[in-house]
């Protein structure tokens, strides 16, 4: 089972998203909260549900793939380089998976809607492609898809 959806929303480093400790700013805040709230569109939650519904964790590993869509002349310079503008590849990916994954954000209450999200340990997560690409539109989207693998036959209980 794959599922797949996109958010239009601006990528997020992790390099701008902590200060002493490991506390999150609260600009960073403000992106998760907006994250987490795009979401909860129906399409995208129903497309949750009937993963998380065929979820078994003694069956299934997960393979993730994030497309991170820039407008093009962020993502490239006017003498066709990558800009610096674009962010770090890896920097971006961790925020977005541990909004999509972690149970800690299941069932939060952001303006008065219950977030739901996938609620799967992103350990299970054994195969991960990112991309960051250029398209004509003057904002940012990220693709996500999730699939849901079997484990190896002889790893299965």
């Amino acid at each position: 089972m794959k599922v797949s959806f996109s958010i239009k929303i601006k990528p997020f480093s992790v390099n701008k998203a902590y200060y002493k400790n490991r506390q999150l700013t609260q600009e960073a805040r403000t992106w998760r909260e907006d994250f987490l709230l795009s979401m909860q569109r129906t399409e995208v939650l129903q497309q949750m549900q009937s993963l998380k519904k065929a979820w078994q964790p003694s069956k299934h590993c997960l393979s993730v793939s994030y497309d991170f869509y820039y407008p093009s002349e962020i993502l490239y310079t006017k003498k066709g380089e990558v800009s610096k503008r674009s962010m770090d590849l890896t920097n971006i990916e961790k925020l977005v998976q541990d909004n999509l994954f972690e149970s800690r954000y299941n069932g939060r209450e952001i303006e008065g809607v219950i977030i739901e999200n996938f609620d799967i340990d992103d350990k299970f997560i054994v195969s991960l492609h990112s991309q960051k690409l250029a398209h004509n539109q003057p904002y940012h989207e990220i693709l996500i898809t999730v699939e849901l693998l079997p484990l190896a036959p002889s790893l299965q209980s």
